[in-house]
């Protein structure tokens, strides 16, 4: 069976995704989800305040963006699609639910793990809300050192998501003993670590925990490129990852953009092209090759949202 990617326009080959910025935002909204929804902002403001930025990043040679905005925090991927439709970029939604308050639905603790999982699949199978659009991957979040009750819920809910629609699990982690919790919890359902993202790995303080992570064959996602004090973090956990041989387990993006919802205008944007005018040259500056460059934006990517 062919691989395949699931876009906001529809089914492409992993070989078309190309350069891929694999952790980024388009909209956001943290009201929390009793009082999030449409209502809270004009479509067609966000389309036109973004669109000059994906713009930007289409003319540096980016070819796919993944969204990373679950539901509950002003996921729309009507947005998303017209946006997709305007560059010409793939983009690339997700189902699952944001396992930190106020983002989890009171339904979330009532209904079973298999209850969850139907939803999900259900959004994989047939689209999301009333739309045939489908996601691309499957969204979680923890928050802290120790596993809660509902986090750990939600990690056996994706995972039986993830065994039935064979998408990749993103999860915003931060913390490496979390994540050796989550991979465990995965095991027990037979999801291969290499469906799994350990987002913000470099948020970490203890390099031999993210190795610990990568030894089990998991993703490392080292998407704080710009963000204050990250960079040369950054460049330090690639140095020892690429020496280690884990060079086939890396991405790398900005978690940048992006309008926020309740703040005129959407507020200040972080654009997402320095990844590619500025981080891009350090890389190469720093002595990293081109092929390896290109394995951590194109190859990588291609590989790790693949259906």
């Amino acid at each position: 069976m062919n691989s395949k990617i699931n876009t906001v326009t529809g089914e492409i080959q992993p070989k078309e995704m190309g350069f891929t910025l694999p952790h980024e935002h388009i909209l956001v909204d943290f009201i929390g989800v009793e009082e999030t929804g449409k209502h809270r902002y004009n479509p067609e403001e966000v389309i036109n305040v973004m669109f000059p930025y994906l713009l930007d990043i289409k003319k540096l040679g980016v070819t796919t963006f993944i969204d990373c905005t679950p539901m509950y925090l002003a996921r729309d991927v009507e947005i998303l699609k017209e946006l997709a439709n305007k560059t010409n970029l793939n983009i690339l939604t997700n189902t699952g639910l944001y396992g930190r308050e106020p983002y989890i639905p009171k339904h979330a603790y009532k209904e079973s793990i298999e209850e969850l999982a139907n939803q999900w699949i259900l959004e994989t199978k047939e689209g999301i809300e009333d739309t045939l659009i489908k996601p691309g991957f499957i969204k979680t979040a923890v928050d802290g050192e120790e596993f809660t009750e509902i986090e750990n819920k939600l990690i056996e809910v994706a995972a039986v998501a993830s065994n039935e629609t064979n998408l990749t699990i993103a999860t915003h982690t931060c913390f490496g003993e979390k994540a050796l919790q989550i991979l465990k919890v995965l095991n027990d359902y037979n999801v291969k670590p290499q469906k799994w993202i350990f987002v913000h790995a470099n948020i970490e303080e203890k390099l031999e925990l993210i190795l610990q992570v990568a030894e089990q064959g998991a993703w490392i996602e080292l998407d704080g490129v710009g963000q204050e004090g990250q960079d040369e973090k950054i460049l330090n956990i690639l140095d020892i990852l690429i020496d280690q041989d884990y060079e086939d387990q890396i991405l790398l993006s900005q978690d940048a953009g992006c309008y926020f919802v309740g703040e005129p205008n959407g507020g200040e944007i972080r654009p997402f092209s320095p990844f590619i005018t500025e981080f891009i040259p350090v890389l190469r500056d720093r002595g990293i090759q081109d092929e390896l460059i290109q394995k951590f934006t194109i190859n990588n990517p291609a590989s790790a949202f693949s259906i």
